[in-house]
């Protein structure tokens, strides 16, 4: 995982992206990335915000480290329902590392449509990942590891 700062009309958003893809076909070599990828769609899971449909498919997904890349992977899975529900224009199951500007065409990667939705449900936290509840090892790890000179936590 590291740092994406995305330029946003008169401002810049810090968003995460990922060091290696994750999902169908992926590279899966990164922890810190498949945990990522993975924490998002179990807390998903258990929002009540999220449609019914998805929450079954997001809720089946545990936080590993690990995807085995195949179309029966639980992440797999629910990448795929959720790039079919957002109409992402690639549907194949798997996050890509953002690139440039950040979009394909005129949609922004995946992986930064996720932190977008990340940060709406941890607004006070975001985009300290360490600082929301339940961060898994690797992630917090590297959140730690991008924020120069963070503050001690009490």
């Amino acid at each position: 995982m590291k740092a994406y700062v995305h330029p946003d009309g008169d401002h810049m958003d810090f968003l995460w992206n990922v060091d290696c893809s994750v999902g169908k076909g992926g590279q899966n070599n990164n922890a810190a990335d498949v945990s990522y990828i993975q924490w998002y769609y179990a807390l998903a899971g258990a929002n009540p915000a999220t449609p019914p449909e998805r929450r079954a498919v997001y809720g089946a997904v545990k936080i590993t480290g690990k995807c085995d890349g195949t179309a029966n992977d639980p992440l797999v899975k629910a990448i795929t329902l959720h790039q079919q529900t957002l109409k992402h224009p690639t549907v194949d199951g798997k996050i890509s590392v953002a690139k440039g500007g950040g979009k394909i065409g005129t949609t922004a990667f995946f992986v930064l449509r996720l932190g977008a939705r990340f940060a709406k449900m941890y607004p006070r936290q975001w985009p300290r990942l360490d600082l929301i509840p339940g961060c898994p090892g690797p992630v917090l790890a590297a959140s730690k590891a991008a924020i120069p000179n963070p503050p001690p936590i009490s």
